[in-house]
């Protein structure tokens, strides 16, 4: 009897144990959020991949061709090309070296750069030879305005003239000195104290007086100098250098006094133009007076001051018309006897 009472106790308390369990249990999943029970529609918008601005050809262009806005634009590329321009102002305004097709990239190498950027339209950049003593001791620098002198020996066999120096050239631009141009200066002298200042401080000194004394040497070893001389005075500098003796003489920038042309003869060409297209008293200008060429002897000797003289026309005599032949005489035979006499008339 007390053993059926004990089992009943714990049947009872079991029964209550595994009730509380379940209301607790219960109250634990009304409390937690519902799941979502629908998967998202599509997923996350994965971020845009990167582009990269190019320039290129909008259509095709020619070697030599001065880029116009219009023949050039931006596109985005999935990579970037190295060395190629972003903007189009970058290139607008450049010439060309090789012909482009369209749509390709623009690089730095397929566009003019160096010395042909520093020369003016109408000018050519002529080297010539030259030593110390005719080019003021090696004191000229890029950028620099001389005048060139033109110094002709009268034993020279090109041609019989006297002695001579003159002023050939006047204000004209230095574009390269040696191995030194307007694109690369060589270091003034406050800038080479400047830089052994701040190589002595930082202990290399010795790299900087050496660097200094190597642009000293460069520039005394020079042997060439580019100017920048006008069309129609290119023939007269190279018959000069190879017929004569330059000098190139330094003078101030602010200095713009030049020789008036007008004043002078114009020197006779080696061609002559057809006649009738010119105008009368008209002369070959620019390209054309290049082209015709020039002899030494006539830049030696100058051009007559007075205009030339036609020869006399000579006009012949007509010859006297021949006369009209003359009819054959007439003769009469008159019989008197046994004699026959001829009469003429």
């Amino acid at each position: 009897m007390n053993l059926t009472k004990i089992l009943a106790g714990l049947l009872l308390v079991l029964a209550l144990a595994l009730g509380l369990g379940a209301l607790l249990l219960g109250r634990q999943t009304a409390n937690r959020p519902v799941a979502q029970t629908t998967a998202p529609s599509s997923a996350a918008a994965s971020p845009a991949a990167p582009t990269f601005a190019v320039v290129v050809a909008a259509k095709p262009v020619t070697a030599g061709q001065r880029l116009q806005k219009e023949d050039v634009k931006v596109v985005e590329l999935p990579v970037a090309v190295a060395s190629s321009f972003k903007r189009v102002d970058q290139v607008e305004g450049r010439t060309t070296t090789m012909a482009l097709a369209p749509d390709a990239p623009l690089f730095e190498q397929q566009l003019i750069s160096g010395l042909a950027l520093q020369v003016e339209p109408g000018q050519r950049a002529v080297s010539v030879g030259i030593r110390e003593a005719m080019a003021a001791g090696h004191h000229v620098r890029p950028g620099d305005f001389v005048d060139v002198f033109f110094t002709l020996d009268g034993k020279t066999d090109a041609a019989e003239v006297d002695s001579q120096t003159r002023l050939l050239l006047a204000r004209t631009r230095v574009l390269a000195y040696g191995a030194a141009s307007v694109e690369n200066p060589p270091l003034t002298q406050a800038q080479r104290q400047q830089e052994e200042q701040e190589a002595a401080k930082n202990g290399s000194s010795a790299n900087a007086a050496r660097r200094n004394t190597q642009d000293a040497q460069a520039a005394r070893s020079a042997a060439t100098a580019v100017l920048a001389v006008p069309l129609q005075d290119v023939e007269r500098l190279t018959l000069a250098e190879k017929y004569g003796q330059l000098s190139l003489a330094l003078r101030h920038p602010d200095d713009s006094r030049v020789p008036d042309p007008a004043l002078f003869a114009a020197l006779p060409t080696v061609l002559q133009p057809i006649a009738g297209k010119l105008a009368k008293g008209e002369q070959l200008q620019d390209m054309d007076r290049s082209f015709a060429g020039l002899r030494f002897k006539d830049l030696a000797t100058g051009a007559d001051s007075k205009p030339a003289r036609r020869p006399p026309t000579v006009t012949q005599a007509k010859a006297p018309a021949p006369a009209a032949p003359m009819a054959p005489p007439r003769s009469l035979e008159v019989y008197q006897g046994a004699s026959v006499q001829t009469v003429r008339y």
